[in-house]
């Protein structure tokens, strides 16, 4: 099946989702599969002997500006590379807390020069707050 919360087997705890889509392969999204594999000794849609880690590769986990990254369980982890996959793995097999989200230095999104858009409160009317222009219109006649 191409649903990737659809299991028709067992799943280990930790269900790896290792994203394939263009932008996560051309930031060496191949590199943490194969890092992965070779770490947990198991090939993609295989369970671990101990039934911790299911490792696959899914199409678009939506978060390309952060590519390469994987989702475990609920948990997206971006920026990562062979070294910070493994990291990650073991930190989760030793039940260590992990960090969420990039693992690097940036900040959510944001590029080497901080926000650079969207730095202040939106101006209004905000798109639902139509009270500033009275009456609402007719209804379209019939």
């Amino acid at each position: 099946s191409f649903y990737s919360m659809f299991y028709t087997e067992e799943v280990g705890e930790h269900v790896v989702q290792v994203c394939r889509t263009t932008p996560c392969w051309l930031r060496g999204s191949d590199s943490l599969t194969h890092a992965a594999q070779d770490h947990l000794g198991i090939t993609l849609g295989q369970t671990t002997a101990d039934k911790k880690f299911t490792l696959i590769e899914v199409e678009c986990l939506g978060a390309c500006v952060n590519a390469p990254m994987v989702q475990i369980n609920d948990w997206f982890f971006e920026d990562l590379t062979p070294e910070t996959t493994i990291k990650l793995l073991d930190d989760l097999k030793a039940g260590r807390p992990v960090k969420i989200g990039p693992q690097n230095h940036r900040v959510h999104s944001e590029g080497p020069m901080g926000r650079t858009s969207l730095t202040g409160p939106p101006s209004g009317p905000q798109c639902r707050d139509l009270s500033a222009l009275g009456a609402p219109p007719p209804p379209p006649p019939k």
